[in-house]
């Protein structure tokens, strides 16, 4: 099933980085810092993150990544929005937890999204 990302957005609080929408919808949502669980067998991913470097953008042309959520605030680099930008990937930014989002996403998703995640526990 496909989910509407900018609903999506609302629903988790968050800011378009990009001045504007690229994508309308998602397939499947990863929220997690392990960024090994993706697979190109996975289509029109939304990575739902708090990693905040480059390597997302070297993942994101192997894998198909069509959105980028950057978690607690954080706001990726000017060089990762250039690239984000050449990739065609929406950036979003939100407030909200890995856990936040992830809880909010399955409320309101969950029998209709498959929603994927690996979030290390808190301790």
């Amino acid at each position: 099933m496909q989910a509407d990302l900018r609903s999506m957005i609302e629903i988790m609080r968050g800011t378009l980085v990009n001045s504007e929408l690229i994508h309308d919808s998602v397939e499947l949502v990863y929220v997690g810092s392990d960024l090994n669980e993706l697979t190109d067998e996975f289509t029109n991913i939304m990575l739902v993150t708090n990693l905040v470097h480059i390597r997302l953008m070297e993942v994101a042309e192997e894998v198909d990544i069509v959105a980028i959520v950057f978690s607690n605030g954080h706001l990726p680099k000017q060089k990762e929005i250039q690239r984000a930008q050449e990739l065609e990937i929406d950036l979003i930014t939100t407030p909200m937890t890995l856990e936040e989002v992830h809880r909010f996403l399955k409320s309101e998703y969950g029998t209709t999204l498959d929603i994927k995640t690996k979030i290390a526990p808190t301790v």
